[in-house]
């Protein structure tokens, strides 16, 4: 597909930019604990230049001192913080992209750990549904101070080499709290009607102004919906676009919500959020405004960023998960190479879950993010033959980082397909898109040439034959069984999710109500109606970050799905007779009959057993590391490296981050 629009220049004010494509503002907790810029974060940024983004946006910088909605955040709150955000411009400039900085105050929307000690502020005194912090309203002096400051740190983006700042009333922070009904409650002149909720944002801008020079973009980014209710909504957002535009601002931001938004209104929003949620509201705004409209959130493939931008929806695209996942996806694009994109998965385990715990932001499509720092890929001097067992995400980043160096890599995968667990991953509803994964790693190792043997049972002798310099040990996990008498009469949630094993018109019960039984149980909701899992743990789905968890539970509220908790499988009895939709299990038509099936006896949490009948068992008690190669690959190699799964059976994130570290050991 021709992108000559997502790769053709555009103003923003006196700012040229290169292209269409934006990096937005995104929280890292990269940087020092006193606001300034660390090497991490530097490198993490000049990192998405190189990649060939038009435009990129800092994230949300502190105006003032302890104001932080995260520990690490960056700030511009005084003038020793200006010499380090030079280097970051001077780096980003040398590879010809723009760079704005995002400047914010968080007002009520603060992690516990990042108050610093200071009372939480907003327009007035109320409750964070999300942080769960008590809110001081904040005193007229107070904000006036605060214009001020916003004015100040502006003269010193500038000052640092920013081509422009963006000021973030988005999101739920304070100034998004000022414009919004269902925060503001104020009777003063910054609450009540329109004109009063938007003042502080128009006294920002002149202070800003009056501290910058007449070519130094400002920006805004807003929020086109709050997704709260008794919150802000398009209607009264379009008569904001409008003032924005009337006091000065060169570009509006679209972007959508709060943190006390449902999960799929989420401002960082999960894989089951439609994509381009905004380009109606964006849309929107573009009738009302001539200044450049940025359109944010959920659009990770540049064909649709530049239909999109053809449309007339928005005049450049953002695509902040997309720049984590691939730095690298402009120059791809350009070059006609869309298919070794490595695309953002919505999955949130890295640039979501680990802020939850004030730890720095990663990704499970993309190791390397954060680690810029520690490694350049330069070629090694001795290339060596290097040995992947195993095509999951583990061995196919381990292979891909080492065939970057310059190694000579083979991976061998005994399946006839590539993928390992992440292949019937990618079957539950609404998780489609973590095939792209496997996918562009596929299109990586075949664009460097790496031979990839399918179907290909590794032995003893193939290690001898092959006399690799380097063995990487990838062979993953397969299904727990656990000794519960009858369990061999229950199939796999991997069998039954990948159409390998059948489930029987009748009764269905899934036995463990982890992540995996719980999307099993909503996969086969959607065409058996009688559906259970049983849980021994108080909860289900108790290893998947928040968001994506509560999206899942209404999924299998919605689709009727029974969920027993405290609930600890004791045996699988056959011979039980069951309601079923046919006459026998050959598949014969007829009406609701008995028929023969099991019963699934589990303890409860006060110690009584009952019994679930069912005409198909399905397994989902985890996985367990398989890994029958590594004394064999010893005997042969001095160098053996057993990764991912492996080792021990767990998530994705930790797979891929072990194969991109083993790849650049080797």
């Amino acid at each position: 597909m021709k992108l000559d629009t997502l790769f053709s220049p555009l103003m923003i004010g006196s700012c040229e930019i290169p292209n269409r494509l934006v990096v937005p503002a995104m929280v890292t907790n990269y940087c020092n604990l006193e606001g300034t810029i660390t090497e991490r974060y530097l490198r993490y940024m000049e990192e998405k230049a190189k990649g060939g983004w038009g435009l990129l946006i800092t994230e949300d910088y502190c105006v003032q001192e302890g104001r932080k909605g995260y520990t690490r955040i960056p700030g511009l709150w005084n003038d020793g913080q200006v010499a380090g955000n030079r280097e970051l411009t001077d780096a980003v400039h040398a590879q010809g992209s723009k760079i704005f900085c995002q400047l914010y105050h968080p007002g009520r929307q603060v992690m516990p750990q990042a108050t610093c000690g200071l009372e939480v502020v907003a327009p007035s005194a109320t409750t964070c549904p999300a942080c769960q912090a008590l809110a001081r309203e904040m005193r007229v002096e107070e904000i006036h101070q605060l214009v001020s400051d916003f004015g100040a740190a502006a003269g010193r983006a500038e000052r640092a080499g920013f081509d422009g700042v963006e000021l973030h009333c988005a999101h739920g922070y304070l100034l998004a709290e000022f414009l919004s009904p269902a925060v503001n409650r104020r009777v003063d002149e910054y609450g009540g009607c329109f004109e009063n909720r938007v003042r502080i944002v128009d006294e920002i801008i002149g202070a800003m102004r009056a501290q910058t020079g007449p070519d130094f973009a400002i920006t805004v980014r807003i929020s086109s919906d709050d997704l709260v209710p008794g919150g802000r909504t398009i209607a009264e957002t379009l008569q904001l676009c409008r003032h924005l535009e009337e006091v000065g601002f060169d570009a509006i931001n679209c972007s959508n919500g709060m943190y006390a938004s449902a999960p799929t209104d989420q401002v960082i929003a999960p894989m089951f959020t439609p994509h381009a949620l905004n380009m109606e509201r964006s849309a929107l705004i573009k009738q009302v405004v001539s200044i450049p409209v940025i359109l944010s959130n959920r659009v990770n493939d540049p064909e649709m960023a530049d239909t999109l931008l053809k449309m007339g929806v928005a005049d450049f695209v953002a695509m902040g998960r997309g720049s984590l996942a691939d730095p690298n996806l402009p120059r791809k694009a350009a070059c006609g190479k869309v298919g070794t994109i490595r695309q953002c998965i919505g999955c949130l385990q890295g640039c979501e879950a680990p802020l939850y715990a004030d730890e720095a932001v990663t990704c499970v499509v993309n190791p390397r993010v954060g680690r810029e720092y520690e490694a350049d890929l330069a070629p090694v001097d001795e290339p060596r033959r290097v040995m992947v067992i195993g095509g999951g995400p583990a061995g196919l980043q381990a292979a891909e980082a080492a065939a970057r160096r310059g190694h000579a890599v083979e991976v061998f995968e005994a399946q006839g397909q590539l993928g390992g667990q992440f292949r019937s991953a990618a079957y539950p509803v609404g998780k489609g898109e973590l095939a792209t994964y496997v996918s562009s790693l596929r299109a990586s190792l075949e664009e460097l040439g790496v031979p990839v043997h399918l179907g290909c049972e590794v032995t003893e002798k193939l290690i001898a034959d092959e006399k690799p310099d380097a063995v990487v040990i990838a062979t993953g996990a397969r299904p727990l069984t656990p000794p519960i008498p009858g369990i061999e009469n229950a199939v796999t949630a991997e069998d039954v999710l990948l159409g390998r094993a059948e489930v029987r018109p009748g009764p269905v019960v899934v036995c463990g109500g982890g992540e995996v039984g719980a999307e099993t149980a909503d996969f086969v909701a959607r065409y058996r109606d009688d559906v259970s899992v049983l849980e021994m743990r108080d909860d289900l789905c108790l290893d998947m970050m928040p968001i994506t968890k509560q999206v899942l539970m209404g999924m299998l509220g919605a689709s009727g799905v029974k969920a027993h908790v405290g609930a600890t499988v004791k045996r699988i009895e056959t011979g039980v007779e069951v309601d079923g939709s046919v006459s026998s299990w050959s598949g014969e038509a007829g009406g609701a009959t008995a028929a023969t099936g099991y019963g699934v006896v589990y303890e409860d949490a006060e110690g009584v057993e009952h019994t679930l009948p069912a005409a198909t068992v399905i397994s989902a008690f985890g996985y367990k590391a398989h890994n029958p190669l590594e004394e064999v690959a010893r005997r042969h190699c001095d160098d053996v490296r057993v990764i991912g799964s492996a080792v021990r059976a767990g998530n994705a994130l930790v797979a891929s981050r072990e194969g991109y570290e083993a790849g650049l050991a080797v």
